[in-house]
């Protein structure tokens, strides 16, 4: 399931989808209907055709970013945390199992804490750090003008640092949020995604990260599976 290749165009179409919705059933239909309706070009060219049904998407979304997080931290954060043993039915008793989850878990708890931004900013992350779109093209893609984003981007990174900080494992070993000790919760609580129109990801990136950027781009990104891959390409 592991594999060393990187995202290719449609990936990073999905995975736009995919960071902006939180919803990753609903990304791919986004993907479908854009591509269907003639997106043509290259990523810039067909992300600014996709972005018009994933902002539709995202509008309607009513909960507040305090309201995500705090609900993020109630899905997660309050049980009791334990290591999961192979006995779970999730482990489905083979061991090259955890990392698979543990890689779906992080993920699904990464973009959940990108979903608790304010709208503008979530976007200016998933265009910056997810699909690595320099600062022009971000520029050009959102019709601002050429007044450089770094307030911006120093704002974002700001509130996932004051999100993330006293809380995740990744960023200061002591912290009380510990990937395997809660995944089990997780699981349960039905957070885990991993859907069968992705490609599974054995590289959990286990270790502790200098900052958010640094966590963000240890984490193996969204890629979708062959044959989905397949019915969108034509």
């Amino acid at each position: 399931m592991a594999t060393t290749e990187g995202p290719d165009e449609l990936d990073r179409l999905y995975a736009y989808a995919a960071w902006m919705l939180g919803d990753r059933a609903a990304a791919l239909a986004a993907l479908r209907t854009a591509l269907a309706s003639g997106a043509r070009g290259g990523l810039c060219e067909r992300l600014a055709t996709l972005r018009t049904a994933v902002l539709a998407q995202a509008g309607a979304q009513r909960e507040t970013p305090a309201h995500r997080r705090e609900q993020l931290d109630r899905t997660l954060r309050t049980g009791t945390s334990v290591s999961m043993k192979m006995g779970h039915p999730a482990l489905r008793g083979e061991l090259r199992r955890l990392p698979v989850l543990l890689t779906g878990f992080m993920q699904s708890c990464l973009i959940a804490a990108v979903g608790a931004l304010q709208p503008a900013l979530r976007e200016l992350f998933v265009l910056l750090v997810v699909l690595g779109l320099s600062e022009a093209e971000v520029l050009a893609l959102l019709g601002a003008p050429t007044r450089g984003l770094s307030g911006s981007r120093s704002r974002m990174l700001g509130a996932l640092e004051d999100y993330l900080g006293p809380r995740c494992g990744h960023l200061h070993a002591a912290n009380p949020c510990q990937c395997p000790n809660r995944l089990q919760l997780a699981v349960e609580q039905g957070f885990v995604q991993l859907p069968e129109h992705e490609l599974a990801s054995e590289q959990y990136p286990a270790g502790v990260f200098a900052d958010v950027r640094r966590l963000y781009a240890a984490l193996p990104p969204l890629r979708l599976a062959p044959a989905v891959r397949a019915t969108l390409a034509g």
